[in-house]
């Protein structure tokens, strides 16, 4: 059996707008730690799922309730793997998504 693949999360600042960027699985098991990043970063935050290789239910949920939550919240959706599970749930309908996170 392989190994799971190594999730990260990072995070940074481009203005007034804080970009939290995992890579990996986004499942039960990492959720919380996107959700730590997400936490407290301010009114403007994007979602940078490009390198993100897979999201489940929890990481779904998390991010509908931070585009309840973060007054300026948006998703960069990543590959197209990622892409499909927002467009079957409808959530590409309800989150603002940018094409890629700000510069900076």
């Amino acid at each position: 059996m392989d190994p799971a693949p190594e999730f990260s999360v990072t995070r940074r600042r481009v203005g007034a707008t804080v970009v939290v960027a995992p890579a990996g699985e986004i499942d039960l098991a990492t959720v919380d730690a996107v959700k730590r990043e997400i936490e407290g970063a301010g009114e403007h935050v994007v979602l940078d799922l490009r390198e993100v290789t897979f999201i489940d239910s929890a990481g779904l949920r998390l991010v509908l309730e931070c585009s309840r939550a973060v007054p300026d919240f948006a998703v960069v959706p990543g590959p197209r793997e990622v892409r499909r599970v927002f467009d079957l749930v409808g959530l590409g309908e309800r989150v603002p998504m940018l094409d890629a996170p700000p510069d900076g």
